[in-house]
């Protein structure tokens, strides 16, 4: 489970965030990144919608996306704000790493 401290709930923040030109998409996840100067870690908030299933396995879904985030979280840059959206429900999970890889190779930039 993500620490209090990493999650984005604000609606406020995930619009400014799924606004932003840092963007990355897998096969199963679009991902959406925003650097803040005045965060100390990161924070990522996930978008699971109903294409994906009924209420039991997009629930399901957002789970296994932020136990894989909780592991993967020493990828992103300290300071960002990540959005993450579920497009399709097979195995979005495992592909948490590589989509937080290529957030921090755009943000770089």
């Amino acid at each position: 489970m993500l620490a209090q401290t990493n999650r984005l709930t604000s609606h406020e923040d995930f619009l400014r965030v799924t606004q932003s030109p840092i963007r990355s998409k897998t096969k199963s996840l679009a991902g959406y990144l925003l650097t803040e100067s005045d965060i100390d870690s990161p924070k990522i908030g996930f978008i699971v919608s109903r294409a994906i299933g009924g209420s039991v396995k997009r629930h399901r879904v957002t789970r296994q996306l932020r136990h894989a985030s909780k592991a993967a979280l020493h990828v992103l840059p300290k300071t960002s704000l990540v959005v993450v959206r579920a497009t399709r429900s097979e195995n979005p999970a495992e592909e948490i790493s590589e989509l937080f890889g290529e957030l921090k190779k755009r943000a770089a930039r």
